[in-house]
């Protein structure tokens, strides 16, 4: 087996299934994000802002919290992705009324327009990587991983044989 170091962006050569499902996940989910990051770049937005703003723009305002638990994310990282986009005016983060100790986390006019602007270039990656995978391949895709997500929540991320 040939060794070295691959450059930034190319495709590891070798054709077996990586032996780790977590680190093949997270490769490919590297590889992915690049395309989405790449698309979503000329308004600014990298994929996990893009994430943000979309589930405010679908759900509406929302405490830190449950935006975090919505997102899988922790609490410091939502909240370091929040702050640039809180300088842009895309959103505002304010208090609960039932909860002054409680952060909320709103879309403002601006951030619904920057959505307006974002979903196009987010819409042309994703027909992008369908069109690449094969849209029936990128379905599929999109169930499996969302029965990962739902084995991984359970009983601390033991799957169940039957």
């Amino acid at each position: 087996m040939k060794t070295g170091h691959l450059k930034p962006g190319r495709i590891d050569p070798d054709p077996a299934p990586e032996i780790c499902s977590c680190g093949a996940l997270r490769q490919a989910a590297r590889h992915v994000t690049r395309l989405y990051d790449d698309a979503l770049a000329p308004v600014g937005l990298s994929l996990n802002q893009f994430s943000i703003l979309s589930k405010l723009s679908r759900l509406g305002p929302h405490s830190l919290q449950d935006l975090a638990a919505l997102l899988v994310m922790d609490r410091s990282t939502l909240g370091h992705l929040l702050r640039p986009l809180e300088r842009r005016g895309a959103l505002t983060l304010g208090t609960a009324a039932a909860d002054k100790r409680q952060r909320v986390i709103a879309l403002t006019a601006s951030g619904h327009a920057l959505m307006a602007a974002a979903r196009p270039l987010w819409q042309q990656a994703e027909d992008g990587f369908a069109a690449a995978f094969g849209p029936a391949r990128a379905l599929a895709l999109r169930t499996e991983l969302k029965q990962v997500t739902q084995v991984a929540s359970i009983g601390g991320g033991q799957a169940h044989h039957g």
